[in-house]
């Protein structure tokens, strides 16, 4: 008798605090157009930003900040992703063994950028922000080492690689703005 008086009296006060602390139960608001307007301002590339946050495909203003900067993450790993699979007939057609070599290099450190925004995503879920910020920054730096390889004038240089690094490198802004937003 005296267990289930015990019981029951924490399943109560369970309940009582639910009811009390309604704050705890309440689920995040969604984003709205000011949101992702303050965050976009915040990169390198605000109008670029905001394309992407007010994609209608995206249906950003049906999530949560934390949504958002996931919806972001998926963006960059699949816009790293793409940057390396592009590289993969660029080491192919290389004419010299420099050309080759930076290609090669350029490749991996997309490999590496992917790492990060993957890590980046295991931190979002965790909710380590900071971690998550740094991350991005990380995966910015592996795109600007893959510029300095190909930066040679022994490497031709593709106009469709330059857009995919250069938006690889803004998807991470966003996210970079995005954590920086979460953490306040």
């Amino acid at each position: 008798m005296a267990s289930f008086a015990k019981c029951l009296l924490i399943a109560t006060s369970l309940v009582i605090i639910l009811f009390i602390n309604p704050s705890a139960a309440k689920p995040s608001p969604n984003v709205t157009n000011a949101d992702i307007n303050s965050i976009c301002n915040k990169t390198l590339a605000p109008s670029f930003c905001f394309r992407v946050l007010t994609n209608q495909t995206l249906h950003a203003n049906e999530t949560t900040l934390f949504g958002l900067a996931n919806i972001s993450i998926n963006i960059a790993l699949a816009s790293a992703n793409e940057t390396q699979f592009a590289i993969a007939p660029l080491i192919k057609q290389a004419k010299n063994f420099t050309e080759r070599e930076a290609y090669t290099l350029c490749s991996h450190n997309y490999k590496e950028a992917a790492v990060a925004v993957r890590d980046a995503q295991r931190l979002l879920a965790k909710h380590n922000y900071r971690g998550m910020r740094v991350s991005a920054l990380s995966a910015v730096e592996e795109a600007k080492a893959c510029e300095n390889h190909i930066k040679s004038p022994a490497v031709c240089s593709h106009s469709l690689l330059h857009d995919k690094k250069r938006d690889f490198k803004r998807y991470c802004n966003i996210i970079w703005a995005i954590s920086n937003r979460l953490v306040q």
